[in-house]
């Protein structure tokens, strides 16, 4: 299938964890999307941080509430800038789209499942809680998932 994710990369997003940048709702539903490495190419810092800005006001224009969230490897050596937007499911690809993100996490309470952006059949519930996956360990200074220039 031409928009589906390949599989070591789809395995990878599964291995993800979230390190909140503030307080969570007790029980969140929504979408947990990067801002950042639109169509997943590395971008450098300068360029995820207007990518981000201009992305985040689109997002409250629209009147969502959301959350600052990294998106990480389990040692956060590896992060993109995300934000849980709390929306329904429905809303969900169309926000990850307009973010231009291949894929994105959606949140139930304590479920939560890697979708596909443009392909809706692959999807996947991980196989931990919301809660078992996030960190608040401290950021490391180096971040792989931008290129230095």
């Amino acid at each position: 299938m031409h928009n589906q994710i390949d599989n070591a990369l789809w395995q990878q997003y599964q291995q993800v964890w979230f390190r909140p940048c503030g307080a969570l709702p007790a029980t969140p539903r929504g979408a947990i999307i990067s801002l950042w490495n639109p169509n997943g190419v590395k971008q450098t810092q300068a360029k995820n941080r207007r990518f981000q800005h201009l992305l985040y006001r689109a997002i409250k224009r629209r009147g969502y509430r959301t959350h600052a969230i990294w998106g990480a490897s389990a040692v956060l050596d590896y992060r993109e800038f995300s934000v849980l937007i709390l929306c329904s499911e429905r809303t969900a690809a169309r926000l990850a789209a307009l973010c231009a993100q291949k894929a994105y996490y959606f949140v139930d309470g304590e479920k939560i499942w890697l979708c596909n952006t443009y392909y809706p059949q692959q999807r996947v519930q991980l196989g931990t809680s919301f809660r078992a996956r996030l960190t608040y360990n401290a950021l490391p200074s180096h971040n792989h998932a931008i290129v230095s220039r």
